[in-house]
């Protein structure tokens, strides 16, 4: 009986679960829609001279915030008002959720194109991890997820990006 019960809620559960991972066509159009008006905003054209050209790094010494725009894309704030936005290569859904980016990077003083990073707040970071705050190695950590490459942006592209996001 009590084998029953547990194959029957795991039912139930593998069921909720799949049917939230789903998501509809007019969804779907509405994501497909932002990013292209994003992309398209992004390849307008700047001074190289003034920017700099769409970069695979970028050394951790030129960054010193980031912030989400939306679920695919990052925003790198960096020395003498330079900005990058990183597009990610999937959505990363617990952007919105967390303030730190745990990153697995495979240099050890650059951000690259396919370094690795999960969503944590605060209380994931390791001086948080004791007794009774932090439970196990992951506690608050959440998907992982892959950078892309950088685009140096003008603030009037970032104006026109969160533009986009707040219209949709």
């Amino acid at each position: 009986m009590r084998a029953i019960n547990h194959a029957v809620y795991a039912a139930c559960a593998a069921a909720i679960l799949g049917a939230g991972c789903a998501t509809s066509p007019e969804v779907q159009d509405r994501r497909d829609a932002i990013a292209a008006d994003i992309a398209e905003i992004l390849s307008q054209p700047l001074d190289v001279a003034e920017y700099g050209d769409t970069r695979q790094c970028i050394s951790d010494h030129e960054i010193y915030s980031y912030r989400a725009l939306d679920d695919r894309h990052l925003l790198f704030e960096g020395r003498g008002d330079r900005m990058w936005v990183n597009t990610l290569r999937m959505t990363c859904p617990d952007l919105q959720y967390g303030d730190v980016l745990v990153i697995r990077k495979f240099s050890s003083t650059r951000l690259c194109d396919a370094d690795m990073f999960e969503v944590a707040d605060w209380f994931a970071w390791p001086w948080y991890r004791r007794w009774p705050w932090h439970w196990s190695m992951n506690w608050g950590v959440g998907v992982r997820c892959s950078l892309g490459t950088f685009h140096p942006v003008s603030q009037a592209q970032i104006d026109e990006i969160e533009a986009v996001l707040r219209s949709r």
